[in-house]
């Protein structure tokens, strides 16, 4: 999941608008959060023209925070909806978020749409957060689970319609022909940074990428919004965003 970074209230945004403590009704800050963070989905990554401004805590669990601007972010209506994040309660101090932690270090990508917990994660303590994020907004859910038993209304053990997997399943082989364009000198890292920026998924081609620096650099660049903090800024691997807690420094 890419680890992203929210501007501060006041700070003006290349376009002249300025970011506000409240927005009310909540929806008015999509322009300047979508200026800020682009058009893809903060949890799965979709890239799409049709995202919704999403409550960190819903409103339903504490409406004090329904317009305050630390409490957005970008989400598509899936990610966002009744079968995954939607109205569920959030406890930020037992979860990580793209917008807090170093999320690259949370989740790992593989071939076939298959999302799971880092296998670096060293404590039974971050391995319940990261698996409260992911079952907070559904990214297991991928053909074959086991967790999802298959039923007749759900042949595939979620929502038919629930597809995010194969969308990165998708973007994982597009990933993969870049990288043998690139590999072989025909294509740029620009060339594949500016390609993967029109289709979303970043984790998906950072992980395809872990090898190529150059490319690496160009990902992190060409993503608007982007924590760079979240990088070591020689070889664009992540680093911990909490260097500063000693006992969960992601």
């Amino acid at each position: 999941m890419r680890p992203v970074h929210k501007w501060p209230v006041g700070f003006t945004a290349p376009n002249g608008q300025q970011v506000a403590e409240q927005y009310e009704p909540h929806g008015l800050a999509n322009p300047i959060l979508e200026a800020n963070l682009d058009s893809f989905c903060s949890y799965c990554e979709v890239f799409s023209s049709d995202l919704e401004v999403e409550h960190i805590v819903s409103q339903y669990q504490d409406a004090t925070h329904a317009t305050q601007w630390g409490n957005f972010l970008r989400a598509c209506s899936r990610c966002n909806g009744r079968d995954n994040k939607s109205k569920k309660p959030v406890d930020l101090n037992q979860m990580y978020f793209p917008h807090q932690n170093n999320t690259l270090l949370v989740f790992e990508y593989r071939e076939g749409g298959w999302v799971g917990l880092h296998s670096d994660l060293k404590t039974q303590n971050q391995k319940n957060k990261a698996n409260k994020l992911l079952k907070l907004v559904g990214l297991d859910k991928y053909s074959g689970n086991p967790d999802y038993p298959l039923t007749r209304i759900h042949p595939q053990g979620f929502p038919i319609n629930d597809i995010r997997w194969a969308h990165r399943r998708e973007a994982w082989e597009w990933a993969q022909f870049k990288l043998t364009q690139y590999e072989s000198g025909s294509i740029s890292a620009d060339d594949v940074s500016k390609f993967a920026d029109q289709r979303g998924f970043f984790s998906v081609w950072f992980s395809v990428f872990s090898s190529h620096r150059d490319v690496k650099q160009a990902l992190i660049h060409a993503f608007k919004g982007t924590a760079l903090d979240c990088f070591d800024s020689s070889t664009y691997n992540p680093i911990p965003r909490n260097p500063q807690n000693p006992t969960d420094p992601i």
